[in-house]
């Protein structure tokens, strides 16, 4: 379905930022994904940089759909050296990605209560729904390790 609307400029303001910070999260979660070693917390940083690949593809086509240039954002090949050593241990990484799901959740929140172009608002819909996902399993898995 093709949308009659333009953009409003939260609108744009908003996928723009979702992907940059999108983009930025699937670097940092891909370094920590390749260096934890719990199956537990591993498992969940699999799910999370699946739900940050979906959203990016979403947003790009978003991008294209609009004739707006996709950006930059940040990219596993300029911006991460998966050889580095570890820089945090995996109950580091996993309380930074339960922190991180509460920012991403009220940044789409807010995201999805200015929007009113229908598109925009399924993603964000969709979008929070994936960060309670994320929020919820690592609550959960940072309860089971008495963490």
């Amino acid at each position: 379905m093709q949308e009659k609307n333009r953009l409003t400029s939260p609108e744009i303001s908003n996928i723009w930022t979702h992907y940059i910070r999108e983009t930025l999260s699937l670097c940092v979660n891909r370094h920590m994904l390749h260096t934890i070693k719990d199956p537990e917390i591993h498992s969940l940083f699999q799910l999370a940089i699946q739900r940050s690949l979906e959203h990016i593809e979403i947003l790009k086509k978003l991008f294209q759909k609009e004739k707006f240039p996709v950006p930059n954002g940040f990219t596993e090949k300029e911006d991460v050296n998966l050889e580095a050593p570890p820089l945090f241990t995996d109950v580091l990484c996993l309380k930074s990605l339960y922190m991180m799901s509460t920012h991403g959740h009220n940044e789409m929140s807010l995201a999805f209560t200015n929007s009113i172009r229908q598109d925009i608002v399924d993603f964000y819909y969709q979008c929070n729904l994936d960060a309670m996902e994320i929020y919820k399993k690592a609550k959960d898995l940072l309860i089971s390790k008495q963490l």
